[in-house]
């Protein structure tokens, strides 16, 4: 039986409403659902190989973890952060309609939409921290009380058993990424090895300016950690102050990675232009 977590379960949905949200093209949509699809195994397959790792029967473990997402829903985070980006998106939209095409004041009204759609989910998250504690809390003991599974044996050596079943995760991941590029090609009819080669052209494109733009993130979280230990050191006795304190480093913080992504906004542009031209001109599948 597969059971996906809330979380795993809305990544999938991203993915799938990303997938679908319309190419026009039914054999994309039908690569694309199979993507969905492959990944949503992967995760399930990974859950099974870590549950025998633990020594843990996976139905079992399956009931915890279908417990600790119902503890999620009741604790309201989801629909807390849906209500967050919904407002983002009508803010969004209202700044477009008010606001000059590709205008400074455009950009002005969207990074601010953006600040407050920040501090929305951070004052969701606060919200349902003390339950999502809990949650966490119930589903351990959930977990440790689930018994061995039957016939199964305790694996030799559980950590390496834990890192084998997260590097086959990543390969599982990496096939299905392999089999979606094959399957899209071959909707549009273009030759998979020429593709593959503009990829991998692209990929030559992107690495210097995700350098850049990890470098710049990494900047941007030092400073947080900086100004989060000035907060604690300038309000030891004033949780209030402290909690304000830390909210305005984390806006900043906030703003600064948003800037770094912006900064790389248009190099990502180009490659991702330079990659479109290639594969156009890729000649038909044999």
């Amino acid at each position: 039986m597969r059971v996906l977590g809330l979380a795993s379960a809305a990544a999938l949905t991203l993915i799938a409403g990303a997938a679908g949200a319309g190419t026009g093209n039914p054999c994309i949509d039908d690569a694309r659902q199979q993507f969905v699809e492959c990944r949503a195994q992967c995760r399930e397959d990974f859950q099974v190989a870590k549950d025998a790792c633990l020594n843990r029967d996976h139905d079992c473990m399956e009931v915890c973890r279908a417990k600790r997402d119902d503890c999620r829903q009741e604790s309201g985070i989801d629909a807390a952060i849906a209500r967050c980006n919904a407002q983002l998106y009508d803010a969004k939209q209202n700044c477009r309609a008010n606001n000059p095409p590709d205008s400074s004041a455009l950009d002005h009204c969207i990074d601010q939409a953006q600040v407050v759609a920040f501090q929305c989910r951070d004052d969701a998250r606060e919200a349902a921290a003390p339950a999502l504690r809990e949650c966490r809390a119930e589903f351990r003991a959930c977990a440790r009380a689930c018994p061995p599974p039957p016939g199964g044996t305790p694996p030799v050596d559980p950590v390496q058993c834990r890192l084998d079943a997260k590097a086959a995760l990543g390969q599982c991941r990496a096939d299905c990424r392999e089999q979606l590029q094959v399957q899209k090609d071959f909707c549009r009819n273009r030759d998979h090895a020429c593709v593959e080669d503009c990829r991998a052209k692209r990929d030559g494109c992107r690495k210097p300016i995700e350098d850049r733009l990890n470098a710049d993130i990494a900047a941007c979280n030092t400073q947080l950690g900086g100004d989060k230990t000035q907060c604690e050191n300038a309000y030891p006795n004033d949780p209030a102050g402290l909690d304000q304190c830390i909210d305005d480093a984390q806006v900043r913080a906030f703003i600064c990675r948003d800037d770094a992504r912006e900064r790389a906004r248009s190099g990502f542009a180009d490659c991702r232009q330079q990659f479109q031209s290639c594969a156009e001109a890729c000649p038909p599948a044999s």
